[in-house]
């Protein structure tokens, strides 16, 4: 049983299908992983032993009758703080949230997915405040460190879910993405996140254009079976995409003709990138190319202060939500704090200024793909940074996001899969942009380098 942990969720479903393996036993597995590493992690704020066990009774029933609910029966996951749980409390990361004054009595659409599909919660697991810091840092919660090197960050805002995945202590879970939350914890523990195109996930309820849900798991295979799960329909979010019955497992190795790869180094704002991050970049670039992809060099149409409209939209949405909460609670979310201040001067004209001008970095985004099929750029410019900074300089909290958050207002998907290390031996992420709606060219095109990229660390598990 000291291998269940390693185990992706495809490796455990055919297991529980021949009979080798039970629910039962891999939940009780990872429950006792799960009260070693969590002191030294920090991945989960809440655990449901009673819960988690009385569904993987049900699940092995399940299996043993030869009814599973879906191929992901009793895979063990868990619910980011950020998604609503019906009896959870969920605190968005901050200090400032009375969540203790109430529970919540409905699921969100992806944790209601997850029970229909008889995927088993651990837990909820942390997340920085309001989900608008880069790391693991959250007045809530306590730091929450990165498996491979405590002593820095998973990344944010899905940090605690990163790090539960990364440490072994279940497969897959769902990460939420408003500005880069998804790939940019992905990028620094070594996983492959997907953040699909806006609308593929129902969400509800959303404080944002720009927010969507998707997988992060230590593969690309499974990451795509746990999307046919996520991407169901609900009819509580006005602004999903119509439901395609779409495998998209099936169209994972589906064979890529040559395409034309863009590879973008530098965004022209926001951190500057690291070298070894660069060599990295370019390495796989060239893999892609030794397989008949044309790789072409993109020049950035962005420069210096591009992105001050989406960081005061960015500050804006957090601040509506900030203010919300009593003064005395604000003030123990210090960096918050701080971050929203300048909105108490931003007027309605203002902000309507800044909410076109993201929008014509949308369309210049568009603009800037238009010329190849996919864009290959470093999910983040530099590797992870100390655990209890907020971001990689304090004094700038959106500068970490800068490779990320023009895709979300694009809508295109885009993920992130590990491509190398440093010299100190932290991950390094390529991220794979496409086009509005091509999910599954995405995940066929991080599965085609999946199989070609170098030989990986094994995970810390």
């Amino acid at each position: 049983m000291s291998d269940v942990s390693t185990l992706s969720a495809l490796e455990l479903s055919r297991l529980y299908q021949s009979k080798t393996l039970s629910p039962v036993e891999v939940v009780d597995t990872q429950l006792s992983r799960l009260e070693s590493l969590n002191p030294i992690y920090n991945a989960f704020y809440c655990i449901d032993h009673e819960g988690a066990r009385e569904e993987a009774k049900k699940s092995e029933q399940r299996w043993l009758n030869g009814e599973p609910s879906s191929l992901f029966d009793g895979i063990p996951t868990s619910v980011k703080d950020a998604l609503l749980s019906r009896g959870q409390k969920s605190y968005r990361g901050s200090a400032a949230n009375n969540s203790d004054e109430h529970e919540w009595n409905e699921d969100c659409p992806l944790v209601a997915r997850q029970k229909e599909a008889g995927m088993i919660s651990l837990g909820k697991t942390t997340m920085p405040d309001f989900g608008i810091l880069a790391s693991g840092y959250s007045s809530q919660h306590g730091i929450t460190r990165n498996p491979w090197n405590s002593n820095v960050t998973t990344g944010g805002s899905s940090s605690g879910t990163a790090a539960a995945i990364c440490a072994g202590l279940n497969p897959v879970a769902a990460g939420t993405d408003i500005v880069g939350s998804i790939r940019l914890p992905a990028s620094y523990t070594g996983l492959f996140g997907l953040k699909p195109s806006q609308g593929r996930v129902p969400y509800y309820p959303s404080n944002a254009d720009t927010l969507v849900a998707g997988p992060m798991s230590r593969s690309v295979s499974d990451s795509a079976a746990y999307l046919n799960i996520l991407s169901r329909p609900d009819y509580r979010d006005a602004r999903a995409l119509n439901w395609q019955d779409t495998d998209y497992s099936e169209h994972l190795n589906k064979a890529r003709p040559s395409l034309r790869l863009g590879l973008l180094l530098n965004i022209g704002f926001g951190t500057s990138p690291d070298p070894e991050t660069l060599a990295a970049i370019t390495c796989a670039a060239q893999q892609l190319e030794d397989l008949g992809h044309r790789i072409i060099p993109i020049e950035s149409p962005f420069s210096s202060g591009d992105e001050d409209c989406a960081e005061l939209y960015y500050q804006q949405r957090c601040h509506h939500e900030f203010k919300q909460y009593p003064k005395h609670l604000r003030k123990q979310s210090p960096y918050i704090d701080e971050f929203t201040r300048r909105c108490e001067e931003v007027s309605a004209v203002d902000l309507f200024d800044a909410t076109m001008a993201m929008r014509q970095l949308g369309v210049k985004t568009l603009e800037m793909c238009s010329a190849v099929d996919y864009l290959l750029l470093p999910s983040t410019p530099r590797p992870a940074f100390a655990a209890e900074l907020p971001a990689d300089a304090p004094n700038k909290l959106f500068d970490p996001w800068c490779n990320n958050f023009l895709f979300n207002i694009s809508e295109q998907p885009a993920a992130s899969i590990n491509c190398g290390y440093t010299e100190g031996g932290l991950p390094i992420g390529l991220q794979i942009v496409g086009p509005r709606f091509d999910d599954a060219g995405v995940l066929q095109l991080a599965r085609q380098y999946e199989n070609i990229r170098p030989a990986q660390r094994a995970f810390p598990i």
